[in-house]
C-alpha cells in the first residue's frame, strides 16, 4: 500500500508547534489598553507626587524613565522612576521609619502588594507599585522605586530615551 506524503511545510508548522517555537505572539500584541509614553510617565508621576506629598520626605534626587517589560528590550514598556531620600540615624531607625511611612501610606489607599518580590516593602496603588529598599551601607540614600504597567507599546529601545530628572514637591 503506497504511503501518502504529508506537505513539508504541514510538517514543519506541526513541529514548530509542538515545540513551542510555532508563530508567536508579541507582548505588546497581547496589551488590552495600552498606554501612551506620556500617560506611563504621568501614571508613575502621579503616585510619586502622591507618596512625596503624603509622607513629606525629603527628596535627594528623583529620576523618570521608561523601562522595557521583558529581557529583551522589547515592547511593552512601563513608566518606571527612583525617589532618593536621606538615610536614617541606624538601620533599626530606617526599619521603624519605613514602617511608619507604609502605615500612614496604607490609610491613604495604597495596599500590600505580596506578588510583587523585593527585598524591600512593595505597596500597590492605582496599579503602580512602590518598592521601599532598606537602607544599606553601599548607597549614600534610601529609595523608593516605582513601576507603572506594562502597557506602553508605543515606545521601542530606540525612542525610550534616557533617565530624567524629574522635580517632585
Amino acid at each position: 500500500m503506497p504511503r501518502k506524503r504529508i506537505p513539508l511545510a504541514v510538517t514543519a508548522m506541526v513541529a514548530a508547534a509542538l515545540s513551542g517555537c510555532g508563530i508567536m505572539q508579541s507582548d505588546a500584541d497581547r496589551v488590552s489598553n495600552p498606554l501612551t509614553p506620556e500617560q506611563s510617565k504621568a501614571q508613575v508621576m502621579d503616585a510619586a507626587h502622591d507618596i512625596v506629598t503624603t509622607l513629606n520626605i525629603n527628596v535627594v534626587e528623583a529620576a523618570f524613565w521608561h523601562a522595557s517589560c521583558n529581557d529583551q528590550g522589547d515592547p511593552p514598556f512601563r513608566g518606571q522612576m527612583r525617589i532618593a531620600y536621606p538615610p536614617a540615624a541606624s538601620f533599626a531607625a530606617s526599619d521603624a521609619e519605613i514602617a511608619q511611612m507604609v502605615q500612614q501610606l496604607r490609610t491613604k489607599g495604597w495596599n500590600a502588594d505580596p506578588g510583587f518580590h523585593t527585598h524591600g516593602t512593595a505597596l500597590t496603588k492605582g496599579n503602580v507599585t512602590a518598592v521601599f529598599g532598606p537602607q544599606n551601607v553601599s548607597n549614600p540614600n534610601r529609595d523608593i522605586e516605582l513601576f507603572g504597567e506594562c502597557r506602553d507599546t508605543t515606545t521601542t529601545k530606540d525612542t525610550k530615551g534616557r533617565v530624567e530628572r524629574v522635580t517632585l514637591p
